[in-house]
């Protein structure tokens, strides 16, 4: 009895784990960058200003240089072996350094 009722039990399970077939969409581009004109007062960063410090070596001292020159409002320094996070920040400049403390590479998000 039990081996006649476990394929229609699993069935029933798979079906309803299945989805509906309806996309829920959002229209909302702004919090991803999108070109609404709603970002308020906040700046977007520019890397390509500062694009002259790859290469150099990496020192705190660089941080308000590389901040206004990119005309970001956060820093973030990621060092090799570090875990980044993948959400998008307009208004942040990343400096990727390399493990012998020279700047790789100026990003902003």
């Amino acid at each position: 009895m039990m081996r006649k009722l476990f394929p229609v039990i699993l069935v029933a399970g798979l079906t309803a784990c299945a989805s509906s077939g309806t996309q829920h969409t959002s229209s909302d581009t702004s919090t991803y960058g999108g070109s609404g004109a709603s970002s308020g007062t906040a700046t977007t960063c520019d890397a390509q200003s500062v694009q002259d410090q790859v290469g150099k070596k990496y020192s705190e001292s660089l941080n308000r240089t590389l901040s206004s020159g990119a005309n970001a409002t956060q820093l973030r320094v990621l060092k090799p072996g570090e875990v980044m996070t993948m959400e998008y920040n307009p208004t942040r400049l990343n400096v990727i350094v390399e493990s012998d403390g020279s700047i790789s590479a100026l990003r902003c998000g």
